[in-house]
């Protein structure tokens, strides 16, 4: 039975599951679990917290996907406290500044952990407890510092006194602390509150056809906002989750066959690496197990490919959205359109706008803005920094820094990141669209199409590949393969083969490495004085 698609928050959907569906399962990290069992630890936990934890206090959570990371959001959230869930590939500058700013009352670590924090942190002034999910033992040396009482998280939850009433929390009221990757400055968190959280969750479920007998895997982490839409989105529906504490290209098939997974959740960069990935007896066995297979972007091209190889009917998220601003646009049921991004819904109001802010024609590419139809479904603003939430408000409108298209049925076309985005020639270039050509090139594995500065004016363009499992890349023939198959004015001026790319810990590729690393030694170039920084002379084949 499929329940109703109401935005239920948190706690009363569990209340509800509590009541109707005490034993559906969630399996954290491998490990299966009954909602009632999450439900006790959580209340215990929260139990123990409520000394230190009072309504609109932070909490840092820095765990991977596992009991220890859901329990901690509960718990967190039965106290009336903000939930502050970390990049677990934070390190340094990074982690302090984003620890020191959210100023937690508690921290909530998995013993890993502990050490990089200790580094991060080692002469600041912060003084809070924390629960590490395995005592330190005295041949790890003393506490912390910056720990004023060191508790073994499992010790809390078994120790604590169950809380037993709910508290009623307003739709507006915040649930997490989300950090934003820094891109001009130090990172930002947007504040999200409940009523995001199960507004976001009813999209993306609806949005991906998704029913209580689905069975849905993800190795998205439980510091991304979509992996805690779709466990929201399960409690909504009664449906189960796999939520696994790593993703392997190599171990993937075999993860679907373990957990019978009808849905897979992924990030967008993971579905051109499984499907360049060598054949195996678990992708050959897993045949058509998958009905859906979510992520964003993808091309239509990349969708066919795992459809022809793998039986999957839906590939692609159909959806677009960020963190600011959940999910703008979606699929209808029945509509799902191969590389579209989804259609503007009753959520949203959408348009296309150029550097003025003025509406563009149906088809002309601009920048993507939005505003709600809705009350909390959009982020409170930035923590702590109200100056930057009204720059990105600019005339009323959230402007989402990324560029689209519109076509006549309000479908919307992702064609590059703000930031990613060239300009060579008077030519605007989508860095995704040529990452789509070149990524069909067979020996190619993975690709990120990404400018660099140039000598003469605006951007040249670089490609870093890494090839496909067993195969090899001479950049001269990829750039002879290249020449014809894309517009002569995004024919690339350097291209670099890698063994791996940089990415963060969801794996999306960090092109503001590649951007800062530029034109390097291992460089190939149409023209050698360009590795130099000279000029290219007219007549060159980077002109041609």
């Amino acid at each position: 039975m499929n329940r109703p698609t109401a935005a239920t928050p948190l706690l009363p959907a569990l209340s509800r599951l509590l009541d109707e569906q005490p034993d559906l399962t969630l399996t954290l990290a491998g490990a299966p679990f009954t909602v009632a069992e999450l439900d006790a630890a959580s209340r215990r936990l929260a139990g123990f917290l409520a000394d230190r934890v009072a309504p609109g206090d932070r909490v840092v959570v820095l765990a991977r996907n596992g009991r220890l990371a859901l329990v901690s959001w509960w718990a967190t959230t039965l106290c009336g406290g903000f939930v502050v869930p970390l990049n677990t590939s934070n390190r340094g500058p990074v982690l302090a500044h984003q620890v020191l700013d959210a100023d937690p009352v508690a921290m909530i670590v998995e013993d890993e952990f502990v050490p990089v924090l200790d580094d991060a942190l080692i002469g600041t002034e912060l003084r809070v407890p924390v629960l590490v999910g395995a005592p330190i033992r005295p041949a790890s040396g003393p506490a912390p510092a910056w720990a004023t009482e060191v508790v073994d998280f499992d010790v809390a939850v078994a120790e604590g006194s169950a809380v037993t009433t709910t508290p009623d929390l307003d739709a507006y009221a915040t649930s997490h602390l989300i950090y934003t990757a820094g891109t001009t400055g130090p990172s930002k968190a947007c504040m999200v509150s409940h009523g995001y959280v199960a507004n976001m969750a009813r999209q993306m479920h609806e949005n991906l056809e998704r029913h209580s007998g689905d069975v849905l895997w993800t190795a998205m982490p439980l510091f991304h906002m979509a992996a805690v839409g779709h466990v929201m989105g399960s409690l909504q529906l009664g449906s189960a989750i796999d939520l696994a504490s790593r993703f392997s290209v190599r171990g993937f098939w075999d993860e679907i066959l373990r957990s019978r997974a009808t849905m897979a959740a992924l990030m967008g960069s993971m579905l051109p690496m499984i499907a360049g990935a060598p054949d195996s007896e678990a992708a050959r066995e897993a045949f058509g197990r998958l009905r859906v297979v979510s992520g964003s972007p993808v091309t239509a091209e990349l969708a066919a490919r795992w459809t022809e190889r793998f039986g999957v009917e839906r590939v692609g998220s159909g959806a677009y959205g960020l963190t600011e601003a959940c999910l703008i646009t979606l699929t209808p049921p029945g509509g799902y359109r191969a590389g579209s991004a989804g259609k503007i819904n009753d959520s949203f109001e959408v348009r296309i706008v150029d550097e003025h802010d003025n509406p563009l024609p149906v088809g002309e590419v601009g920048e993507i803005v939005a505003r709600p139809n809705r009350p909390a479904i959009m982020f409170n603003g930035y923590w702590r920094e109200p100056e930057k939430t009204l720059e990105v408000f600019r005339g009323l409108w959230f402007h989402c820094g990324d560029y689209g298209r519109l076509d006549e049925d309000g479908y919307l076309y992702f064609v590059d990141r703000g930031k990613d985005y060239l300009r060579r020639g008077g030519e605007n270039i989508s860095s995704f669209e040529i990452e789509g050509i070149v990524a069909t090139h067979p020996a190619v594995g993975e690709v990120a199409v990404h400018a660099v500065p140039s000598p003469l004016a605006e951007d040249d363009l670089k490609v870093t590949v890494v090839p496909a499992p067993g195969a090899e890349i001479d950049p001269a023939e990829l750039f002879e393969w290249l020449h014809p198959r894309i517009p002569r004015y995004a024919v690339p001026s350097h291209i670099e083969v890698r063994t791996e790319l940089p990415k963060n810990a969801v794996g999306r590729v960090l092109k503001r490495v590649l951007r800062e690393e530029g034109v390097t030694a291992q460089t190939w170039s149409t023209d050698p004085r360009a590795v130099t920084g000279l000029p290219v002379p007219a007549g060159t084949r980077e002109q041609a």
